[in-house]
């Protein structure tokens, strides 16, 4: 059944059956996928996949029910779910919905995208994968090399009035070479993801993933003591992801973030300005609104050191009486509504690599950190992880190094950044960092 169509039967079948209001929250996808081995297709996958998710309010309650077959037959069953769900939630749980508002420009489709064949796309993949395996003599093999194209389509449609949608398209490609050199191997990885095959670059990806790998072979330890350290645009973004919480009012709410009451309040260096943009061009997770209907926005949470706003979905800031950052997101048809980030990154500066190693001088450059869901604590801030890069002395990358462990605390750290560099790194979930000079890092080696 036609997707607008079905949402509709349902509001109005609903509003007929007792519900006092209601919602039809639909989610849609397509993805393909190819994934090379020895220069041949390993997997292939082409595949689609829709839902729809209701809430509604009846007897003051609400209630949620949720269907993956959009049939005309499947329409009496959803409501009748809700219905029996809404009657075992308490009455102070009911959730009101949003009427709408006006809404950005949103270009995030790009059919050209699909229109390039399967067999080309393919042939981008092995020239990736060759390059890669020829990228660096001491590459051995390949540990995965894929690359993948993933459309997502969202509608929401209340009995409020509210009727919105929107699709965006990406392609990706991903390649992670091993090095070896006698007994030891490394891995060194390439990521690329965007909208224009244009811009995509297959040999160099590959070559990059190279290049990686083959860097960090004969790496050793350091002494254990405290360095200055610059942290690449990954290593910082993981760590980033890993304490993105901190910033949802809803943890802040329940005690879970440092940073309740502390608006307008100096949290990080004046160099730093930390953004969520919805609406950033090109933005790996940019939409037009949220999975509650609200707008999407720009805004700086941390604007030159400072403590600017949380992100906040409805329900939180209903709580502390301000309006939603259009932050409500669904982690799938089924969730509940939680806080999310958008494009969440550290906004870069416009020191070179270079000119931040001749800044710090003497320190340790790291590339990876591992352990990121056991070694840190989301509450406190506090972390202890594995991690791995290259020693710098004298302003020059001398020697790779591993086996150390890095501790400390991200508030502090936010505090400890020295200088941005000009670089930008952005993960496939949008959260991003340039390269950040940072004083004070607590390493243990040997």
């Amino acid at each position: 059944m036609e997707r607008q169509a079905l949402q509709k039967q349902i509001i109005d079948e609903a509003l007929k059956q007792g519900f006092t209001d209601c919602e039809v929250f639909y989610l849609g996808g397509e993805s393909f996928e190819v994934l090379l081995m020895e220069g041949e297709v390993s997997n292939y996958e082409n595949s689609s996949e829709g839902g729809i998710s209701f809430r509604g309010t009846y007897q003051g309650r609400t209630g949620y029910a949720s269907m993956e077959r959009l049939e005309e037959e499947s329409i009496d069953y959803v409501i009748q779910a809700a219905k029996e769900n809404a009657m075992l939630m308490p009455e102070e749980e009911c959730e009101d919905l949003f009427g709408g508002e006006a809404y950005p420009e949103f270009n995030g489709y790009y059919p050209e995208l699909e229109q390039v064949c399967v067999e080309k796309r393919i042939q981008l993949a092995k020239r990736m994968e060759e390059a890669a395996l020829n990228g660096a003599e001491s590459i051995a093999s390949l540990d995965y090399c894929v690359l993948g194209i993933g459309k997502r389509e969202v509608a929401i449609a209340n009995s409020l009035g509210l009727d919105i949608s929107y699709t965006k398209n990406f392609a990706s490609g991903y390649v992670s070479a091993i090095a070896r050199n006698g007994d030891e191997t490394k891995k060194g990885s390439a990521f690329w993801k965007g909208r224009d095959w244009g811009d995509f670059d297959p040999e160099e990806t590959g070559r990059k993933a190279a290049r990686r790998g083959a860097a960090l072979l004969g790496a050793g330890t350091v002494n254990s003591g405290t360095y200055t350290a610059v942290l690449d645009g990954k290593a910082m973004t993981s760590l980033l992801a890993a304490f993105s919480g901190i910033f949802f009012a809803e943890n802040a709410q329940k005690g879970f973030s440092l940073l309740k009451d502390r608006l307008g309040e100096k949290i990080a260096a004046s160099c730093v300005t930390l953004r969520d943009d919805a609406l950033l061009e090109g933005g790996y997770a940019s939409v037009p609104f949220d999975s509650e209907g609200v707008a999407g926005k720009n805004k700086g949470v941390i604007q030159e050191g400072c403590l600017k706003t949380l992100l906040y979905n409805r329900k939180s800031a209903k709580k502390d009486g301000v309006a939603s950052t259009g932050n409500g997101f669904k982690a799938g048809l089924t969730a509940p509504v939680k806080t999310a980030c958008t494009n969440f990154y550290i906004q870069k500066g416009d020191k070179s690599l270079e000119e931040l190693f001749g800044q710090m001088e003497n320190g340790l450059y790291i590339t990876d950190f591992m352990g990121l869901h056991a070694g840190t604590n989301a509450v406190s801030g506090d972390f202890s992880l594995s991690a791995e890069g290259f020693i710098v002395e004298n302003g020059k990358i001398e020697k790779p190094v591993e086996q150390i462990t890095i501790a400390g605390n991200f508030y502090t750290l936010l505090l400890d950044i020295l200088a941005m560099g000009e670089d930008m790194y952005f993960a496939a979930s949008g959260k991003g960092s340039p390269s950040v000079l940072v004083k004070n890092i607590s390493v243990a080696g040997k």
